[in-house]
């Protein structure tokens, strides 16, 4: 059985995904909030917190969605150049 095609997305496209998806939970960080995507295929991401984010009472949950996010985009895109 043929694996459907994943459509290619940059490093840059997915961590703007990723971002975006994260901005959407309650006590997300307006600022200072760092995705990194490495790799490609299998490709991965990092999440950080930088100083501008303040105090991240729920950091523990966004780290969670965080890795949520990141599963179901691997299943979704492949990271291009």
């Amino acid at each position: 059985m043929e694996r459907p095609t994943k459509e290619k997305k940059t490093a840059e496209e997915l961590a703007a995904m990723i971002r975006e998806d994260l901005s959407k939970m309650d006590g997300c960080p307006e600022r200072g909030v760092v995705v990194t995507v490495y790799g490609f295929n299998p490709w991965n991401a990092m999440l950080t917190f930088g100083v501008d984010a303040g105090p991240v009472p729920n950091k523990a949950e966004l780290d969670s969605f965080f890795e949520i996010i990141i599963e179901r985009l691997k299943r979704l895109y492949d990271a291009g150049a």
